[in-house]
């Protein structure tokens, strides 16, 4: 029995570690958190129930199945802000960009889900290029998945978007469908495609 919690709190150790230290301390050098570190100051001490931490994406293409990081990109939960409970995902750029599979599409959607079921709001954390091209239509399903969910939630519950970092494509279309969207100054970037060249 100790080996299988020994097993399982390495796993953790690896989910939380998101693309690696290496990523960890770019994304540190451009001034911006990590995924998690901005859900731990966004709630209340102590109260983030993470969902889904050991979530993997499923494509075999493009070598795909070499390179599997638990949590595939999106951490994903809830907790309370001022003692109100709120569900939140937080995009997490180590992981190939932030891009959207079908599986971190899966995520979002459940939080939404759940949040309506209780009256709750959502509270995006934005950092993300995007669509996984490896996975093509897939991920862009998994957005249709997404927007759908923004459209059944509006003026049912509050939606609220944060745009963290450079987002592209369908990581500003879905912010653009919610209540409210804030932006980082200087660091955060909404682009309907990919930016200017």
């Amino acid at each position: 029995m100790q080996d299988i919690l020994e097993q399982l709190e390495k796993k953790r150790e690896l989910a939380r570690l998101g693309g690696g230290q290496t990523r960890i301390d770019a994304q540190h050098k451009k001034g911006k958190l990590t995924a998690r570190e901005r859900i731990e100051l966004l709630l209340d001490d102590g109260t983030f129930e993470e969902w889904d931490m050991f979530v993997e994406h499923r494509n075999t293409d493009f070598g795909m199945e070499k390179t599997k990081i638990p949590g595939d990109g999106v951490v994903t939960g809830y907790g309370m802000i001022n003692g109100r409970l709120v569900f939140v995902f937080s995009q997490d750029f180590t992981v190939f960009g932030g891009a959207l599979s079908e599986t971190h599409a899966e995520k979002i959607c459940k939080i939404m889900d759940q949040a309506m079921k209780v009256g709750a709001p959502v509270i995006g954390l934005n950092d993300s290029g995007g669509a996984r091209i490896q996975e093509g239509v897939a991920s862009l399903g998994g957005y249709a998945d997404v927007f759908q969910r923004n459209v059944m939630a509006s003026g049912v519950i509050p939606q609220i978007s944060m745009i963290m970092g450079p987002c592209a494509g369908g990581a500003v279309y879905s912010p653009a469908m919610t209540d409210f969207i804030f932006m980082v100054k200087d660091s955060s970037y909404m682009f309907v495609t990919g930016p200017k060249s």
